[in-house]
Parts: C-alpha cells; sequence; structure tokens
C-alpha cells in the first residue's frame, strides 16, 4: 500500500469536517448575501424633523422634548446619563418651552447653552480650521456631524467593509473547507522520513513569528467584536456585548505595539527571501502541487510563492494598518475630517481582508498539510516534507553543508 493511500485513509476524518464546515459557511455566506441586496438602505436614513402635524400643542410638546434630549447629549454622562439617581441637567428644557419661530434674545440661557460649551466640552471640541463641513446650527462643532462626506463613508463602512468583508471572510474559509472535503489534508507522499530532520526556523525567527501572529488573532476578534458584536453578541446579550466591548477596544489598542514591531522584524528577516522571481509564475500556475499527489511538486526556495504572497500581504497590509490605527488613536494630529473618514474606511477595509488571507495560512500550517505545522513549533521539520515543498531550499542546504571552508 502507498503512502499517500495510508495518509488518505489516516485523513479521512478531515474530509468530513472539511464537509460540515463547507456546508454551515455556505449558509452563512448566503445569509450575508441576502444581508446585503435585501434592499433595507440601512447607510441612507432619512432624518425628518418635526412630527405628524396632528395639533400645535402636540407639535409643540413633542418638539419641546427632542430639544431636552438634545440639550442633554451635551452634557458629561455622569450628570445626564441612566444613572437612577442623576439630576437633570440645569440646562435642559421641558415641555414648559417650545419650538417658536420668533428670534432668541441676545444673552438668554438657551444662546448662551449653545453658543459657549462648559470646561469639559471646550476641551474635546476641536478647532474650527480642522474640520470641514456644512452646518447651520449653532453649537460648537457642528459640522463634525453633518457633511456631505458622511453618507458615502457609510456606504463605505456598513456596506463594503460590514457585509463585503464579511463574505469576503465567510468565502475565502468556506473555500478552505470545501478544499479539505474534496481533496483532503496534503499529506507527505514518501511517508515520515528516518533521516535527521531538517532546521527550517531558528529560535528569533519563531519568536517573532508567534508574537506578530497571537498579536494579530487578537487584534483580529477584538476588531470583529467592534464591526459585528451588535450581529453576533447583542441578539444574546447586551450585557455581555457591552463587557466584551469594553474588553476589546483595550485589547486593540494594547496588541497593537507587539504587532507594529513584529511586522518590521520580520520585514528586516525576510525580505530579500521573498523577492519575487520568474520560477514562481510556473509555481503559481500548478498551483503549488496541492490539489495532486503526484510526485513532481513545482521545486522552491525557502518561501514559495504562495508564502511570498502571505509574507508581502503580512508586510504591506500590516504597515497599512498601523498607519491608520495610530491615525485613528490620534485624532486630527495630521489628518483633517475627511482624512480620518478616510482613514477609518481604509483601517476596516485592509483589516478584514487580512483575516480572510491569514485564515488560509493558518489553514495551510494546521489542518491543510501535513508537517507544516512544526516549522514554526519546534523549528525542524522532516526531511521528506522539506524535499517535497522546498526542493531548492534543501539543495542549497545540502551544498552550504559539503562546501569547504577555503571556499
Amino acid at each position: 500500500m502507498s503512502a499517500a493511500l495510508r495518509s488518505g485513509r489516516r485523513f479521512t476524518g478531515y474530509r468530513v469536517a472539511g464537509a460540515i464546515a463547507a456546508v454551515l459557511l455556505a449558509l452563512v455566506m448566503a445569509w450575508q448575501v441576502y444581508e446585503l441586496f435585501d434592499g433595507d438602505d440601512f447607510t441612507r436614513p432619512v432624518v425628518q424633523w418635526g412630527v405628524p402635524q396632528d395639533g400645535a400643542e402636540l407639535s409643540g410638546v413633542l418638539a419641546g422634548e427632542a430639544l431636552a434630549a438634545r440639550t442633554r447629549l451635551q452634557r458629561d454622562r455622569f450628570n445626564s446619563g441612566p444613572a437612577p439617581d442623576a439630576d437633570a441637567p440645569s440646562l435642559a428644557y421641558g415641555d414648559e418651552l417650545f419650538i417658536v419661530t420668533a428670534p432668541l434674545d441676545d444673552g438668554a440661557v438657551l444662546t448662551g447653552a449653545w453658543a459657549r460649551p462648559d470646561e469639559a466640552a471646550a476641551e474635546v471640541a476641536r478647532p474650527s480650521d480642522r474640520v470641514i463641513g456644512i452646518s447651520s446650527l449653532p453649537y460648537v462643532n457642528a459640522d463634525l456631524f453633518e457633511r456631505p462626506f458622511a453618507r458615502d463613508w457609510r456606504v463605505g463602512i456598513a456596506d463594503v467593509a460590514t457585509h463585503l468583508g464579511a463574505i469576503a471572510i465567510v468565502g475565502f474559509s468556506f473555500l478552505l473547507a470545501l478544499m479539505l472535503a474534496v481533496r483532503g489534508r496534503v499529506p507527505i507522499l514518501h511517508g515520515h522520513s528516518d533521516r535527521p530532520r531538517v532546521k527550517r526556523f531558528g529560535l528569533l525567527e519563531r519568536m517573532v513569528h508567534w508574537m506578530t501572529a497571537v498579536s494579530f488573532i487578537v487584534l483580529a476578534l477584538t476588531g470583529i467584536v467592534i464591526a459585528y458584536g451588535e450581529t453576533l453578541i447583542a441578539p444574546f446579550s447586551r450585557v455581555a456585548l457591552g463587557d466584551i466591548g469594553w474588553l476589546s477596544a483595550w485589547a486593540h489598542m494594547m496588541f497593537f505595539p507587539s504587532f507594529a514591531l513584529g511586522v518590521l522584524v520580520m520585514a528586516v528577516m525576510w525580505t530579500l527571501r521573498n523577492l519575487p522571481e520568474r520560477r514562481d509564475l510556473t509555481w503559481l500556475a500548478r498551483g503549488g502541487g496541492f490539489f495532486t499527489d503526484a510526485d513532481d511538486s513545482p521545486p522552491a526556495h525557502k518561501f514559495n510563492p504562495g508564502q511570498k504572497l502571505v509574507f508581502w500581504s503580512a508586510v504591506l497590509g500590516g504597515l497599512i494598518m498601523v498607519g491608520t490605527g495610530v491615525t485613528l488613536m490620534f485624532p486630527y494630529y495630521w489628518l483633517d475630517l475627511g482624512g480620518m473618514s478616510w482613514a477609518m474606511l481604509t483601517h476596516a477595509v485592509i483589516g478584514v481582508l487580512l483575516i480572510a488571507i491569514f485564515i488560509g495560512h493558518i489553514y495551510i500550517g494546521t489542518v491543510g498539510m501535513e508537517g507544516a505545522f512544526w516549522a514554526m513549533w519546534g523549528g525542524d521539520v522532516d526531511r521528506n516534507w522539506a524535499e517535497e515543498h522546498h526542493k531548492l531550499w534543501v539543495r542549497d542546504l545540502e551544498q552550504g553543508a559539503n562546501r569547504s571552508p577555503a571556499e
């Protein structure tokens, strides 16, 4: 019985698990496609000022309540928040004051409340030269909220980054599960070798890889909570969403320095080995030999073209994420409002794309390929595995070992 046949029988459970996962992921992906085209149009809300004209008195009461609620938003949370023992803000208005068409007297309490913010509000309000927008409302930084670009930004965040991002993540996971169900796990064709194992990665390389990987996983999970928590967690418990969201917001910032450091160190260590070559086109055209058990896998150096694509995604995408992330952590220091909006949109879109790409990287390094995990875990790999997938690298190692010191 051949080694490939023995491996196929051993890996039957993986194929069954892949089939089950593919079915579940297909259902989730279909749901996301439906949400994208269901026509709910939630990214273009219609704001209607005023109330149905059932009577002037009713309209005035409701308008007064709306003004009172809007005024409370200007106050600190401990003064006007949900605490049951909180006193009503001193500048809030009740039903006794209605919206009127007559101009307000100069110096009235209403004009003072909107024109002269208190100390806390003044600290967070940015100077007017840092924002661009259109507003006729008489309060500080009104144009921070009413601006033409806001609708396009909402479309980008709610549709492109949210739904299409979910489709990218779930869809790519579906393709990997389907490949596992149809293809099975990529085996070591000649079985495990009795010869000494091959040193693939040193201690520093593995430490940097795992520091970056763990940091990215935390950033990905916390980013998913921030982006999809309303869909994934809120239906079960809004209290849990609040707690998990608070933890995610802090963890997202705490793990970014280690991720940034890891990306920079990996760029220094591995850039030269990941430069593209002409032979990479042949490897890509044949799918790296992953779709067949034929004993003629395309040769590769230490990093094959698939790994090179992951590397450049990590370095270039990671640097974009770090740059936009720092920009969001320190808003308006070097970008205006339009620039901040683009930074947030770019951060979201690149983030979901990186999650999809690294799902594939994790799949190949664990479930998808026999023997690949140990390269980054212990640093040594089976010699047969190395010769089947990185023939040119093994050749270079052997030539270096056989070369005399004089050479």
